[in-house]
């Protein structure tokens, strides 16, 4: 009795489920998939004076940052729009040498610009060039 009313209950659970999962197949659209986009992943390091790469070219969409802080000093990297159309900045706090940081973004085709943020780093040569292609 137990185990048949258990299963009456999952049963009951599943249902629903199913049911509030297929409520946006009734309005003519497809549920949400997070997986319908495929994020791009770009390996960047930071070292005194320097980002390697210093020019990167991916297509618009997700892209995900995964930034190492190679150098001896804290860094950090900011990504903003070159375009005065599309407002865009998003950043890495400054984080200590040898630790890793990711940052995970939504960009539109055009011309950015990544570099360090800390005072004086951009300067001396810690930038780089980020062309996101339709």
């Amino acid at each position: 009795m137990y185990s048949r009313r258990r299963f009456i209950q999952i049963s009951g659970m599943l249902g629903a489920t199913f049911l509030l999962s297929g409520c946006d197949l009734f309005k003519g659209t497809a549920p949400a998939s997070s997986s319908s986009q495929p994020v791009q992943e770009v390996q960047v390091a930071l070292k005194e004076w320097q980002i390697i790469p210093a020019n990167i070219s991916v297509k618009a969409g997700k892209v995900r940052f995964i930034v190492q802080n190679a150098g001896t000093m804290s860094h950090g990297l900011e990504v903003e729009s070159q375009m005065p159309s599309v407002p865009f900045g998003e950043e890495i706090q400054p984080f200590p040498a040898g630790q890793t940081r990711t940052l995970e973004v939504e960009l539109a085709p055009g011309q950015y610009q990544y570099y360090c943020q800390v005072s004086g780093h951009k300067d001396l040569g810690m930038k780089g060039n980020l062309l996101v292609q339709p």
